[in-house]
């Protein structure tokens, strides 16, 4: 992970991409089953939006995930190689991803920048799944899946399911304190931004 102090309140990480393409992966499909000290979650939340068939909820739920529209900036700002080039993520493609450790306010002190690879990607008619796995450097080493599920019962859900352990020793010394605290704050505010972030797309509020 690289440290940014007293960043620029306007970001561009289009040019980090080349930087974290040749770092190599820090997790590989069944490293969970060969050591302990992995944590294993997973959430799940179904997106209602009252007047709108299923098939409309899941698709606009499928946009955004493609996009990645699904955290505030303000506490992760994420770059995508698939968004910059114009057309739809693949297995290979990298995201960087920025986070905000330390502000006063509005005004930054410090940003930890990052980076994951995608491993997977789902895409039928009822079902769409994005998973990426950390790449070398990451505060973490895990990989995260996000499946958009359209089910029988006519019911959109969304769930995350993220395997991760500290990825170097200063993520050891502050988890669980930090890293975990961190980690909660943006699997929830991933939850609430999708769930939300649809509402608004098809009716124009937040709330309902």
């Amino acid at each position: 992970m690289n440290f940014i102090f007293f960043p620029s309140q306007t970001s561009d990480d289009t040019k980090r991409l080349t930087q974290w393409r040749n770092r190599g992966l820090s997790h590989h499909p069944g490293d969970e089953t060969q050591s302990g000290g992995w944590d294993q979650e997973q959430w799940e939340r179904e997106i209602r939006v009252p007047g709108f068939d299923p098939a409309k909820i899941f698709e606009q739920a499928r946009a955004r995930l493609i996009n990645f529209d699904v955290v505030p900036p303000e506490l992760l700002e994420i770059t995508t190689q698939w968004n910059i080039e114009e057309r739809l993520p693949q297995p290979g493609d990298l995201m960087i991803q920025r986070i905000h450790l330390f502000k006063i306010s509005n005004f930054r002190l410090a940003d930890v920048l990052s980076a994951v690879q995608i491993a997977q990607i789902i895409d039928e008619p009822r079902r769409f799944a994005l998973q990426y796995s950390t790449v070398k450097g990451h505060p973490e080493k895990g990989q995260s899946t996000y499946t958009l599920t359209w089910t029988d019962d006519n019911r959109v859900l969304f769930t995350m399911q993220p395997i991760s352990k500290p990825g170097n020793l200063l993520t050891r010394l502050a988890n669980p304190i930090i890293t975990q605290r961190v980690r909660l704050k943006v699997t929830h505010a991933i939850l609430d931004t999708l769930t939300k972030g649809v509402l608004l797309d098809l009716t124009g509020y937040e709330d309902v």
